[in-house]
């Protein structure tokens, strides 16, 4: 990639960005115009169309029966159970209509937006995946309970991307031949651990940061390939499982005093200015196997540029929580897609623009619900001749309007801004986010019976029989009331885990808050002193070093 840029000011933040040389020799391949927004206003566009945490009990408009939606009330749009939306008893076509050219184009995508039925949550319940109903964006999948942004994954709860693993309960980005994991971050390859972030190829771990290779590590900090080491202090086998079992990590009382106790450890102890495994001019954190990439959290992707959470892309610009998309540009989640663009949720599709929840679709332009079609525009089947003068008179009306090369704007999503992901990653006020023109809901207050305030979560997992399925508990944190699943149960009684005091929401929300964000800062190495680009912002207190210096505080 060329070091030459042009610069512009971002139409929303008014913040100077760059665009590259290489940039916009991609714009130019897949004929689109370099974007008016900076990537912070793009990624927060995406994201501002995904909520993945909030459902909502509701009936499907198509059958009557009782459903779990992403969509809150009062979307003007029908709603569909999964099997319903996916078979075919309803067409997309049956809501066609023409262009009109007098009219901008978004106000007439939106009319159409509002009317054609939307499937209850983005997952494939009772196609591909078996018992996962209560899941969002979620594929492959078996016995899974409020996951999220996850696939090829069975028996977890309460996770978000996190994929090709069994097991998990209360984990963010743990991937890749994870089993019986429990509350931790940005890992890999991990077997029976808990409390980890940043590890990798581990077993048998508890309470560690970035620890890689280690078998029967205990609160330990930047180790390699160590054995029966605790608070990073090595111990004979025979010494390191007496001093073990003096923990008793099924009570709730030392488990809190145990991770206020490591925290305070792991603060003594550098940290790496960047997760970058495996990868050929990248840059970002938390990125795998790469090559000539920017972005957070991807796995085996090339030549591509603000991407989060994506596994195998190739050409990609400005795509988020995707697999296998290929000269895709400003997209939410187009999942083993090509020449996608300015899209959401459209799945196995090719050449398509401004489209929503489309899949084996191939050249289709502003289109909503679509399966299996191909040559549509709002909606309406065309010869391909036809498509293809009406496609270019649309684009040049677009361009004109000013709205050709923009993913829908947030003021058109149908979820309030702080129920989806950008809120998570760019937080802003109720006031802020009402006098930008973008949805919010507030919390409605639980409703306690005197059942529920009189019962006491008991301190250790010993003490929760069978009877506690039966109970609602209430969150020490937000008053939300949530149970306990079986399959939860039957976790927490295998690992010798208490039960949660907090609701299932309120965790994942603290996760996000342990994640660094998707942005990188100016600073230099606290050893060395040279530049660096990372994740830790200059105000955290954590010492961050740069690459050789870090490695050589391993040797």
């Amino acid at each position: 990639m060329t070091s030459e840029k042009m610069k512009r000011t971002c139409a929303v933040s008014g913040q100077e960005f760059e665009i590259t040389d290489a940039d916009l020799e991609f714009y130019q391949k897949i004929e689109v115009p370099p974007p008016t927004l900076c990537p912070d206003e793009r990624r927060r566009r995406r994201l501002a169309w995904r909520n993945e945490h909030h459902l909502y009990r509701r009936k499907c408009d198509g059958t009557g029966q009782s459903i779990v939606s992403v969509f809150p009330p009062g979307v003007s749009f029908p709603v569909f159970k999964n099997t319903y939306w996916w078979g075919d008893d309803w067409d997309g076509l049956e809501y066609g209509r023409d262009v009109d050219f007098s009219r901008d184009f978004f106000p007439q995508f939106f009319e159409l937006y509002a009317v054609v039925p939307q499937i209850a949550a983005m997952n494939d319940h009772g196609v591909k995946s078996e018992n996962c109903e209560y899941c969002q964006d979620f594929s492959n999948g078996k016995n899974c309970y409020l996951v999220s942004g996850s696939w090829f994954i069975r028996d977890s709860l309460y996770s978000s991307n996190c994929n090709h693993s069994v097991d998990l309960v209360d984990c963010t980005s743990v991937n890749l031949k994870c089993e019986l994991v429990y509350e931790s971050i940005n890992c890999q390859h991990l077997y029976e651990c808990a409390f980890l972030e940043n590890c990798e190829h581990c077993s048998n771990c508890w309470f560690g940061l970035d620890l890689k290779g280690c078998k029967n590590c205990f609160g330990c900090v930047n180790l390699r390939q160590k054995e029966f080491h605790i608070f990073n202090e090595p111990h004979t086998r025979e010494e390191y499982f007496q001093k073990i079992k003096q923990f008793d990590s099924g009570s709730h009382t030392q488990l809190e005093n145990m991770k206020a106790h490591f925290a305070g450890f792991a603060q003594k102890f550098p940290r790496k200015f960047a997760q970058l495994l495996h990868c050929d001019n990248c840059s970002g954190d938390h990125q795998f196997h790469g090559k000539d990439c920017f972005g957070f959290e991807n796995f085996d992707c090339q030549y591509s540029r603000f991407i989060d959470r994506i596994d195998s892309a190739e050409w990609s610009y400005d795509v988020i929580q995707t697999g296998n998309p290929r000269w895709c540009c400003d997209c939410v989640t187009p999942d083993k897609s090509w020449m996608v663009v300015f899209s959401n949720w459209c799945w196995n599709c090719k050449h398509m623009a401004c489209c929503d929840n489309c899949h084996g679709c191939e050249h289709c332009f502003g289109c909503v619900g679509l399966k299996r079609k191909k040559f549509c525009i709002f909606n309406k089947q065309y010869s391909e001749e036809e498509y293809f003068g009406l496609r270019k008179k649309l684009v040049a009306h677009m361009t004109e309007t000013g709205e050709w090369g923009e993913l829908f704007p947030i003021t058109f999503s149908p979820f309030p801004y702080n129920e989806t992901q950008a809120f998570e990653q760019y937080p802003l006020s109720k006031e802020a986010a009402i006098a930008r023109g973008w949805k919010w809901r507030e919390d409605p207050s639980s409703n306690l019976n005197l059942q529920t305030l009189n019962f006491k979560i008991p301190d250790h997992i010993s003490e929760a029989d069978d009877r506690i399925l039966d109970q609602v508990l209430v969150c020490e944190d937000s008053g939300k009331q949530y149970k306990i699943e079986p399959q939860e149960l039957k976790f927490y009684r295998k690992m010798n885990l208490p039960l949660p005091r907090k609701c299932p929401l309120v965790r994942i929300q603290e996760r996000q808050r342990r994640c660094n964000p998707w942005k990188l800062f100016d600073r230099t190495c606290d050893n060395c002193s040279v530049p660096i680009e990372t994740s830790f912002s200059p105000d955290r207190l954590e010492k961050v070093y740069c690459e050789d210096c870090f490695l050589g505080v391993l040797n």
